[in-house]
C-alpha cells in the first residue's frame, strides 16, 4: 500500500478518501479506532471498499478526525455514493471533537491530585470565567500520568462544551522522534475544523490560527508525553477558557504560567487496591501479606502493578504465591514485568535514550553507590567530575524523574530504576572501571568521615587511621556542628559502604572505616550495626596482615561486646588485643586496652582486678605521655574507687578528670566525667549537688547529639530525684530514658531504667506496675550476671510481699 496516496481522489470513493483523511492526520487505523469508537476491522473494510458506510459510523469518523464542514460533507457524499456533495440536502450536525483515550475503568486512588485538578479548572466560585489554567504533570515512566490526565479529562468533560481534544507528543516514544510543534498544531486545528487545505504552511502561521479558532471557546486540551516547554509552547491557545494539562516524563518549569502537579507511585493501600481490582478480588482473598510483598517488589508503580496483576488475572491456576515466585528474583523482576505491549523495561528505556551521553553514565554510576542516598560530593567521586558538572548532571536527571530527592540534595532511586540501572551498569560498564569508580567513592568517604572525626575528637586523632586526600573537590567542613551533621545525615550511607567493602573485596577500607568512626559508632549507632562491622573490621586487618589495625580492630570489638552486657567475651577480645599490643611494643595501644579491660572488669563486680589494670595503664599513659589515654583512665578510676568505698581518692579522680577534659577541650569527656561526680556525690547523699552535676552532663549530651549520653544523664537524675522524693519528677527523667536508650543496645543500663522505674512506681502506690519494672530489672542484670542482680531480686521480693 502506498504511505503518500495521490491527491487526485475520485470523488464518491469513499475508502480512499476515508484513507486520505486518516493519513493527514498521522494516524493509524487502530488510533483512528480509538478517537471514533469504530473498530479497527470495520475501518480497514471501509477503507477498501468492500462496503458502504452506515451514516452513524460515518458521523463518528467525522468527529474522530476532527473534519471542517466541507471535509465532512465530501465524505458524507462519498459515503452515499455521490459525485459532490447534493446542495439542499441536510448537512451531516456539527460533532463536537471528543478525542479523549477511554478512561481505564479501574482507575486506583490519586484523590489528592484530582481534588487539586478539579479544584483548578472550576476555579472560585461564581466565576464567569477564569484564566486559562496550564497543569504540568510530570513523573516517572510508568507512574499513570496519562491515566490521570485522561480521568480528569472525562470528569470535567461536561465544563467545556467546546470540546475535548487529545494530543500524543510522543516525546519518549520508542523509534518515533518528538512530533513537531507544526505537526501538533495541525492537528488541533483538524480536529476544530480547520481543513486541510485551509492550514498555514509555517508553525508560527498555524500558532496564530490556533489561537485565534481558540478564543472564546471552552476546550479541554491533552497535551501528552511532552518532551519540554519548548514542543508545548506553541500549542497553548490564548483564550482565558481553556483548560490545558500536559504530561511529561521531565519536569516543565520554564512552561510559564503551569502549576506542577509531581506524581510519585501510589500509597501502599491504593497500589494493593489497584492490584485487587485488576487481579480479582477473589484471586487475592486470603493472600494479604504475599500482596504486600508483590506491591513492594513492584515499588509501587501502577504501570508494574497492573502488568503483574493482568499476569496474575491471566493464569487460572495461579495464586499470588506463584506470582510472587516469578517475580522475587532481583535478576528477573523487570524481564517478568513485561506483558505483550506493555514494559516496565521498555518504559524505562525510552526514558534513558532521552538522556545525553553524560547523563547516561552518570545514571547507571549512581548505582553502585550501596547507601540509601548520593549526594554531589559522592556522585563527583563516582563519575570523577567537577562538582559544578555534577550538580547539573543531578539536576538533569531529577527532572527526567530517573532520581528521586525526598531530601534536599540528596537523591535516590526508585527500586525499579535501581534494577534496570544495574543491568545497565552490568552490560555497559567494564568491569575495572566500575571497580576504579567505587575505589574513589571509598576514598572520598574515608576521607571525609577522617576529617569530621578529627573535628569532633582531635586529642584522639593519631589513634585513627589518616587516610590521603582523594581526588577532585573533597568536603570541607566550617566547625564541629557541620561535621557532627554530616556524621548524622550520611549515617545510613556509612555503614552500608563500610559493610559493603567486604562483599566488594576491599578489605583496607573494610578496616578503616570502623576505626574512623570508632567513637561516633559507640556512641550514635546500635550496637548490632557496630558489632557486625567490627566483625568484618578484624578479618580485614588479619586480611592484611596488619597487626595494630587488628589489636584496635579486638580492642573495639570487644568494647561493642561490653555495650551489649557479654562482658566475657569482651574480656577474651581485650586480652587477645593487650597480648599484640605487647607483643609489638605498642605501649601506646597497651595503655589503651588496660584501660577498658579495667572498665569491664568494674563492671563486672571483679574491683580489685579492675584497679590494677587501671592503675597500670595510668602510669603508662604519664610515662608515654599519652594525654587521650590518660583522660579515658581518669574517667574509669573515680567509679572503680567508689565503689571500694575509697571516696576520697575517688572525689580526687573526678575533679581530675573534669579538669583533664575541660583543659583539652573535650566536651564529651566533661559530660561523662559530671555524671560520674555526681554519683560520688550522691553516695555521699549529697543530692542537691549531685542533680545539678547531672543536669549539667545533660545539657553537654544534648548539645553534642549524644542520645547514647543522655539516656545516662535521664536516669541519674531520675535517681536523685527519687532520692530527694520526688518521685513523679524522677518518674519523667526515667520515661526519657527509655525513650533514648533502647537503639543502643546498652542491656545494663537498661537494666538500671526498669529499677529505678519499679522503686518510683512502688512510691507513687502502684505495686502491679512496679513489679513489672522489677521483673525487667531482675532478668536482665542476671542475664548479665553483675552484681546489681541481687539488689533487684530483693526489690522484686519485697513486691511480692
Amino acid at each position: 500500500m502506498d504511505d503518500h496516496p495521490s491527491e487526485a481522489i475520485v470523488l464518491g470513493d469513499f475508502g480512499t478518501l476515508l484513507r486520505q483523511y486518516r493519513y493527514s492526520t498521522g494516524w493509524t487505523q487502530e488510533e483512528l479506532a480509538e478517537r471514533s469508537g469504530i473498530s479497527t476491522h470495520a475501518i480497514s473494510v471501509l477503507e477498501s471498499g468492500r462496503r458502504r458506510p452506515r451514516l452513524s459510523s460515518v458521523a463518528r469518523l467525522v468527529a474522530g478526525l476532527g473534519l471542517d464542514p466541507a471535509d465532512r460533507d465530501r465524505l458524507l457524499s462519498a459515503a452515499r455514493g455521490e459525485s459532490e456533495p447534493q446542495p439542499g440536502r441536510e448537512p451531516v450536525e456539527r460533532v463536537v471533537p471528543r478525542l479523549l483515550p477511554y478512561a481505564v475503568p479501574d482507575f486506583t486512588g490519586r484523590r489528592g491530585e484530582v481534588d487539586r485538578l478539579l479544584a483548578l479548572a472550576t476555579g472560585p466560585a461564581g466565576a464567569r470565567a477564569r484564566p486559562l489554567v496550564i497543569s504540568a504533570i510530570d513523573g516517572m515512566a510508568g507512574v499513570g500520568k496519562t491515566a490521570l490526565a485522561v480521568h480528569v479529562g472525562h470528569t470535567l468533560a461536561g465544563r467545556f462544551p467546546d470540546g475535548q481534544l487529545f494530543v500524543d507528543l510522543r516525546g519518549f516514544t520508542p523509534d518515533q522522534p518528538p512530533l513537531e510543534p507544526g505537526a501538533a498544531l495541525a492537528s488541533l486545528l483538524r480536529a476544530v475544523g480547520v481543513s486541510e487545505t485551509a492550514l498555514p504552511s509555517h508553525t508560527e502561521e498555524r500558532a496564530r490560527l490556533w489561537r485565534s479558532r481558540a478564543a472564546g471557546k471552552r476546550y479541554l486540551i491533552v497535551l501528552d508525553n511532552a518532551v519540554d516547554a519548548e514542543q508545548v509552547r506553541p500549542l497553548i491557545p490564548g483564550g482565558p477558557r481553556c483548560l490545558v494539562l500536559v504530561t511529561s516524563r521531565r519536569r516543565v518549569p520554564a512552561l510559564d504560567g503551569a502549576v506542577s502537579v509531581p506524581l510519585d507511585v501510589l500509597g501502599h493501600d491504593e497500589a494493593v487496591e489497584l492490584f485487587a481490582r485488576i487481579a480479582g478480588p477473589d484471586r487475592v482473598a486470603g493472600h494479604a501479606a504475599t500482596v504486600d510483598e508483590i506491591v513492594a517488589l513492584c515499588g509501587r508503580l501502577p504501570l508494574a502493578l497492573r502488568i503483574a496483576a493482568a499476569r496474575l488475572a491471566h493464569h487460572p491456576a495461579w495464586t499470588p504465591v506463584e506470582l510472587l515466585q516469578r517475580i522475587r528474583r532481583p535478576q528477573k523482576l523487570l524481564t517478568q514485568l513485561s506483558d505483550h505491549d506493555r514494559s516496565v523495561a521498555a518504559a524505562f528505556v525510552d526514558s534513558h535514550h532521552a538522556l545525553t551521553p553524560a547523563q547516561q553514565r552518570a545514571f547507571r554510576l549512581a548505582v553502585l553507590h550501596p547507601g540509601e542516598d548520593v549526594t554531589q560530593h559522592a556522585l563527583a567521586a563516582l563519575i570523577d567530575a567537577p562538582l559544578e558538572e555534577t550538580e547539573e548532571l543531578l539536576e538533569s536527571l531529577h527532572d527526567h524523574h530517573l532520581l528521586i530527592e525526598r531530601t534536599a540534595f540528596r537523591y535516590t532511586f526508585h527500586d525499579l530504576l535501581r534494577a534496570f540501572a544495574g543491568e545497565l551498569l552490568a552490560r555497559e560498564e567494564p568491569e575495572h572501571l566500575q571497580r576504579a569508580a567505587l575505589i574513589r567513592l571509598f576514598d572520598h568517604y574515608r576521607h571525609t568521615a577522617a576529617s569530621a572525626m578529627d573535628l569532633l575528637a582531635p586529642l584522639e586523632r593519631h589513634h585513627r587511621p589518616q587516610p590521603p586526600a582523594p581526588g577532585g573537590t573533597p568536603l570541607v567542613f566550617a566547625d564541629r556542628a557541620d561535621a557532627a551533621d554530616w556524621l548524622a545525615r550520611e549515617q545510613a550511607n556509612l555503614l552500608a559502604l563500610a559493610r559493603h567493602a567486604t562483599d566488594a573485596d576491599l578489605p583496607e577500607y573494610a578496616a578503616d572505616l570502623p576505626a574512623i568512626l570508632w567513637r561516633h559508632l559507640k556512641r550514635h549507632m546500635p550496637a548490632h550495626e557496630a558489632l557486625g562491622l567490627g566483625v568484618r573490621a578484624v578479618r580485614a586487618t588479619r586480611q592484611l596482615g596488619d597487626p595494630a589495625g587488628e589489636a584496635a580492630a579486638l580492642r573495639h570489638l570487644g568494647l561493642v561486646q561490653y555495650q551489649l552486657g557479654d562482658f566475657p567475651q569482651a574480656l577474651d577480645l581485650l586480652h587477645q588485643a593487650l597480648e599484640i599490643q605487647r607483643r609489638t611494643g605498642n605501649r601506646n595501644g597497651e595503655a589503651h586496652v588496660l584501660a577498658n579491660l579495667g572498665l569491664t572488669l568494674t563492671r563486672m563486680g571483679r574491683l580489685e582486678e579492675a584497679l590494677d589494670h587501671q592503675r597500670r595503664a595510668l602510669w603508662l599513659s604519664r610515662d608515654i605521655p599519652e594525654p587521650a589515654v590518660e583522660g579515658i583512665v581518669l574517667l574509669n578510676l573515680g567509679p572503680t574507687l567508689t565503689r571500694l568505698g575509697q571516696l576520697q581518692e575517688a572525689l580526687d579522680y573526678h575533679r581530675e578528670a573534669l579538669d583533664h577534659h575541660r583543659r583539652g577541650g573535650n566536651r564529651l569527656g566533661q559530660a561523662i566525667a559530671l555524671n560520674q561526680f555526681g554519683e560520688h556525690q550522691q553516695k555521699l547523699q549529697r543530692h542537691p549537688e549531685a542533680l545539678d552535676l547531672y543536669q549539667e552532663a545533660l545539657d553537654l549530651h544534648r548539645d553534642l547529639g549524644d542520645t547514647f549520653g543522655q539516656a545516662e544523664s535521664h536516669t541519674l537524675l531520675g535517681d536523685a530525684l527519687l532520692a530527694m522524693d520526688a518521685p513523679a519528677s524522677a518518674l519523667r527523667h526515667y520515661r526519657a530514658a527509655i525513650e533514648f536508650l533502647p537503639h543502643t543496645g546498652e542491656r545494663y543500663n537498661l537494666g538500671r531504667i526498669h529499677f529505678g522505674l519499679a522503686r518510683t512506681h512502688r512510691r507513687l502506690g502502684e505495686p502491679g506496675t512496679a513489679r513489672k519494672h522489677a521483673e525487667q530489672a531482675v532478668e536482665i542484670h542476671t542475664s548479665l550476671n553483675v552484681p546489681e542482680a541481687a539488689e533487684a531480686r530483693a526489690l522484686l521480693d519485697s513486691l511480692a510481699e
